[in-house]
């Protein structure tokens, strides 16, 4: 018999637009459709840039602000958490950002009621050597002993989190996905009036890069690739640096980005756009796309899966592995991740295809993301997993 819906409480530290709130939103939404109430208690508002909380108080999510989540080791974080829990009959914890996973599993266990973690990206631990080790190993500490199931985007994350402590029967990977709707199509002289937005001359193959600017991102390893290449291609970079925990480091990453272009002689080469809220439009100008980050979660990133979706043709580094029913080739082009040398060989690949075949890879791209990474269905399996987890804590009475 299963558990009746009730009231679930989600963490959040960053609620912006990036992929780990996204996925929360998408998960949210078919946590509803499900019949839970839904709290989500989150850290601050990006200042520049947009946010899901929008979104989420139109499903009927209530939001909180926790300016705790910013100091995650403060213990009335944990304590107030828990507290609201109890008051308000949550029934489950589920912990998004890897910054406020610790606290959420720890408010749950004192709540008494199950702890959920959506892992969404490899862990990374922030600081000088001695704090960064310390951080590592409070956060193993909290997840061996307090994870009631860890959903993790890739079996790299899988990997991760059981070296962690966590068991194995206590993970499961289901993958990140996203809304698969109509593709955008484009005015002949919007695309015209876009391309050269982004820089593109008439004889360039255009490819498109979407992702905050951030080491993790890797476009450092873009230029350096596009350094070496006498392919005529030229990039539009879609990004800002923005990370409130780490914002002197993202907005030094971005400016060592645009000094590097100029060292590069990169000037004609690629285009800065800032942050977009039009990338759908961006992708259907687009001839192609690339991504070169050095760690992600799933093994098709969400921003790569958009621009599939869209039908661009693309080449991602294999940072989370290699993407279950990807055929190399056929479905993009994978190069070895923070290799430059790499990177500039697949885009010299995809530039050698003829247009027809860039097209064909597009469409292969598309229909994989339509057959396997909808995020209707995969929204349905997370709440599955989440009812899955009440039942087995139910107290059989």
């Amino acid at each position: 018999m299963s558990v009746p819906a009730g009231r679930l409480f989600m963490t959040l530290r960053l609620p912006d637009r990036t992929g780990a709130a996204t996925m929360a939103l998408e998960f949210a939404r078919a946590l509803r459709a499900d019949g839970f109430d839904l709290t989500l208690v989150h850290g601050a508002v990006p200042r520049n840039g947009p946010s899901v909380l929008p979104d989420l108080e139109a499903l009927g999510v209530a939001t909180v602000l926790e300016p705790r989540l910013e100091r995650p080791w403060d213990p009335r974080l944990v304590r107030g958490l828990a507290d609201r829990v109890r008051r308000d009959g949550g029934r489950c914890v589920i912990g998004v950002n890897q910054r406020d996973r610790g606290p959420a599993l720890l408010a749950a266990a004192r709540a008494g009621v199950p702890g959920v973690l959506m892992v969404q990206n490899q862990h990374h631990f922030w600081g000088p050597r001695p704090l960064a080790a310390l951080k590592r190993r409070g956060y193993r500490s909290v997840v061996a002993r307090a994870t009631t199931l860890a959903v993790c985007t890739s079996t790299v994350v899988r990997e991760e989190m059981v070296a962690f402590g966590v068991p194995a029967d206590r993970t499961v990977v289901l993958p990140n996905g996203i809304v698969v709707g109509p593709p955008v199509r484009l005015e002949p002289g919007e695309r015209t009036r876009l391309r050269a937005e982004m820089g593109a001359g008439e004889a360039d193959l255009l490819l498109l890069n979407v992702g905050r600017l951030d080491p993790q991102k890797g476009q450092d390893v873009l230029l350096e690739a596009l350094g070496g290449t006498t392919a005529p291609v030229h990039v539009a970079l879609v990004g800002s640096a923005g990370d409130s925990v780490a914002a002197r480091r993202t907005a030094d990453y971005a400016a060592s980005l645009r000094r590097r272009v100029q060292d590069l002689r990169l000037d004609g080469t690629v285009t800065f756009l800032g942050w977009r809220d039009d990338v759908p439009r961006l992708l259907a100008a687009a001839d192609g796309y690339v991504h070169t980050a050095r760690w992600e979660g799933p093994a098709l990133p969400l921003a790569v899966m958009e621009a599939m979706a869209a039908g661009c043709p693309t080449v991602f580094t294999d940072c989370s592995g290699r993407p279950p029913v990807f055929e190399e080739g056929r479905d993009g082009l994978m190069a070895r991740t923070g290799d430059p040398d790499s990177v500039r060989q697949r885009i010299a690949d995809l530039v050698a295809l003829a247009p027809d075949a860039r097209a064909a890879m597009g469409a292969a791209g598309a229909a994989l993301v339509r057959g396997h990474y909808r995020v209707e269905d995969l929204g349905r399996t997370f709440s599955e997993l989440v009812r899955g987890v009440l039942d087995v804590g139910r107290d059989p009475g």
